[in-house]
């Protein structure tokens, strides 16, 4: 029986794959999100701005993390995530909101208890606003971070 070895090229190559594509998913992600706030006009109010400086937060830890893999770096990305996820949790909580007020515009409306008007403004059975659409700045933070964990530093210091 022949052990079959991993050289140490193809060892450092597989982590450094996972990253490029962890960066490139980000990466459309961003663009995505960002076409589909440009085709909503989400830009009419002071709150509908709240995704766009996500976005520009994601695209600046972006390219941090793609040009710079130092560990203060590797923290400003993290922090950048935590602050795009809160962002994501309050659009959420906002789409829901504004679906259940409209609700209100229904004359059943008040015959429904609070739970399935909640399950209803969730589900876009009522308003227009997508609840889920916010989610796709989550999703990039999310993986914004797996990409720290693959992180060059990380390797070095753990001696892989």
């Amino acid at each position: 029986m022949t052990s079959t070895s991993v050289k140490p090229a193809a060892r450092s190559t597989g982590p450094a794959v996972v990253r490029l594509g962890l960066l490139a998913l980000v990466a459309i992600g961003i663009l995505g999100a960002a076409l589909e706030l440009a085709f909503e006009r989400h830009w009419q109010s002071p709150v509908q701005l709240i995704p766009w400086v996500a976005l520009a937060l994601l695209g600046s830890a972006l390219v941090l993390l793609a040009l710079r893999d130092s560990a203060r770096a590797v923290t400003a990305v993290r922090v950048i995530a935590v602050v795009v996820l809160l962002a994501s949790a309050y659009g959420v909580f906002m789409h829901v909101s504004v679906n259940h007020g409209a609700g209100a515009a229904d004359p059943t409306w008040d015959a429904l208890s609070p739970l399935t008007q909640w399950w209803y403004a969730l589900t876009k059975s009522v308003g227009q606003a997508p609840p889920l659409a916010p989610g796709m700045l989550a999703q990039s933070a999310l993986l914004l971070t797996l990409a720290t964990l693959t992180s060059r530093t990380r390797s070095s210091v753990n001696g892989d």
